[in-house]
């Protein structure tokens, strides 16, 4: 990049030519903490794909709906979901070694609820609600979501209050035609074409 010295654009690592060493910046107990209440408040902007985590069979299942979770590669496909350790499907995951990611239509929105436990509602119960079937690992997989993505957990990575799970896609199904549920300003809304 012209203008920059090369410590601001990071060097090269000796041993390996294709990882680059990033710059040194100011080390994080010489800054200010950031306030937790504004950083949520400015998260509240991030629109985020609504989606049903799932793990474990019956009367073992367990899910949570989360905006934390994306896809990491189509070589081979991949996924990412952010869990947090509190939750009743976090063990699961680990212990199973399996998960499914369920893209939510505007449709479930009352099952986007239910498995963030706004009834009160916890593990095999939650499932009384919409229909499941198995795909490959044996997660529960929700009939009719936009997409649903049956993953073979590869990586576990704590970090903070969650773990980071990455998972190879074993089996997957979608719906064509359908609206996306997001989450935004604390709001369930749906996407429109610009």
């Amino acid at each position: 990049m012209p203008g920059l010295t090369t410590r601001q654009r990071g060097r090269i690592h000796p041993m390996n030519p294709r990882v680059v060493a990033m710059p040194s910046a100011t080390p994080l107990s010489e800054t200010s903490p950031l306030d937790a209440a504004a950083f949520r408040a400015a998260m509240r902007s991030v629109p985020g794909t609504v989606s049903i985590v799932t793990t474990g069979r019956a009367p073992n299942r367990h899910g949570l709906t989360l905006t934390a979770g994306c896809s990491l590669s189509a070589a081979p496909p991949s996924v990412l979901v952010c869990v947090n350790r509190s939750a009743g499907a976090h063990d699961t995951i680990l212990s199973s070694r399996s998960f499914c990611w369920n893209i939510l239509g505007v449709e479930h929105r009352d099952l986007a609820l239910k498995f963030s436990g706004q009834d009160g509602s916890k593990g095999d119960i939650r499932f009384g609600d919409g229909l499941w079937c198995d795909l490959k690992t044996g997660a529960p997989s929700l009939v009719g979501a936009v997409c649903s993505f049956d993953c073979r957990v590869v990586n576990a990575y704590s970090d903070s209050s969650h773990t980071i799970f990455t998972g190879e896609v074993v089996a997957q199904t979608t719906r064509a035609g359908c609206e996306s549920l997001v989450y935004i300003d604390g709001c369930f809304a749906a996407p429109k074409a610009v």
